[in-house]
């Protein structure tokens, strides 16, 4: 823990291990937590560092974190997720030994990992992060770290108050992507406003695009929408070809009010002009409550993707459960599939252990590859307690 930062003692709980440099489950209590934006192998100076070294990028990328992190009053011991983007199965397989040297004590964040191309065509690993803050501010903090190179415009870090938060799912707009980007971003406020949210709520946005060369269309477009300072951001090359949109975005926001009261830890919200389905919804808001953290799931065994995903969520099941959840508590779901048969094996498969009125928010994005060979299914899952 940091030095001088006033958290209980109780408040990470780390559990069980993902090979060596990460944790099954990192348990949140319900504590400030800093959100990054996606972190590149890039110096100071925004060079790419040792192009074609896995490991030395990966260190850089690390290194950029933990400066990061301190600037929000945290650390890389007070990480509670990493998401990893790299761009070879090779990278995704030695990843794990980089973050056990980092890790090497009994804080191990929970770790997804998927294979994408990157913002920089020569970077091999990119990483976003959640971690513990030391802040008592009662609304959202938007960081820039002097010492961590990122594009003109993009906040490297937001701090997100304790208290209720919003997870709204992916949108998306079929325009060219500059009109789509705008337009999906302008549906997702007007979402947060029937929400009494704001744009300074944001803490982060997660765009899923293609093709990634385009990243920087993106970037602008989502750094003019916020006058000039836009809140942290991931972006995630999918697979989408037209007519499908050419862009999804969905986004992490404090929520207003005093929730403490609420009977459910979690709520499920269709806001006006929004919609929901059986299998997802279009907002989560967590009133109360430890958030939970999963390591990214796979199927113990390389099956089809109807297979995979039982085995996924049976397993999700008895982690939620060990950790005093269930599934009608699931709050955040990201599903990565690297092919239509996997696609569509998760559509089936999901209305089998999700609550039609209590399904998790949710994006489901189709990738190069989920990070493990002989794997065509991923769920990424936050969850909270009862």
């Amino acid at each position: 823990m940091v030095q001088g930062a006033e958290w209980p003692k109780d408040a990470l709980r780390f559990s069980g291990s993902v090979g060596q440099g990460a944790s099954l489950v990192v348990a949140v209590k319900d504590l400030p937590l800093v959100h990054t934006t996606q972190l590149l192998p890039l110096d100071a100076s925004g060079d790419l560092v040792r192009p074609g070294d896995f490991n030395a990028q990966a260190e850089q990328v690390l290194d950029n974190l933990a400066k990061t992190l301190a600037a929000a009053g945290s650390s890389l011991s007070n990480t509670v997720k990493l998401n990893a983007y790299v761009k070879t199965m090779e990278g995704a397989s030695n990843l794990d030994a980089i973050l056990a040297k980092r890790f090497s004590g009994a804080h191990k964040p929970a770790v997804t990992c998927v294979i994408s191309e990157l913002q920089k065509p020569d970077a091999l690993v990119a990483i976003d992060a959640i971690a513990l803050a030391a802040a008592s501010a009662r609304d959202v903090r938007w960081l820039q770290t002097p010492e961590v190179y990122t594009d003109k415009g993009i906040s490297t870090a937001a701090v997100l108050p304790a208290g209720p938060k919003i997870y709204i799912s992916g949108m998306a707009d079929t325009n060219a992507l500059p009109q789509a980007t705008t337009k999906t971003l302008d549906k997702l406020i007007s979402a947060l406003v029937q929400l009494k949210g704001e744009k300074a709520d944001i803490v982060q946005l997660k765009a899923f695009l293609e093709p990634m060369t385009d990243a920087g269309v993106v970037r602008n477009e989502i750094v003019k929408f916020f006058d000039g300072k836009a809140p942290p951001l991931v972006l995630v090359e999918w697979r989408s070809p037209r007519p499908n949109p050419p862009i999804e975005i969905e986004l992490i926001a404090m929520a207003k009010g005093n929730l403490q009261q609420e009977p459910e830890s979690v709520t499920f919200l269709t806001p006006p002009g929004t919609t929901s389905t059986k299998v997802f919804s279009r907002v989560a808001r967590v009133n109360h409550g430890t958030l939970l953290y999963f390591s990214g799931f796979y199927s113990q065994k390389p099956r089809d993707g109807a297979s995979q995903s039982r085995d996924i969520f049976e397993e999700l099941r008895k982690m939620a459960t060990a950790n005093g959840s269930d599934l009608e508590h699931l709050v955040k779901a990201t599903y990565y599939v690297s092919d239509d048969q996997a696609s569509k094996g998760l559509n089936d498969v999901r209305p089998e252990f999700l609550n039609p009125q209590r399904p998790p928010a949710a994006s489901k994005v189709m990738v190069r590859g989920v990070g493990l060979a002989d794997r065509t299914v991923l769920v990424d899952m936050i969850a909270v307690t009862k």
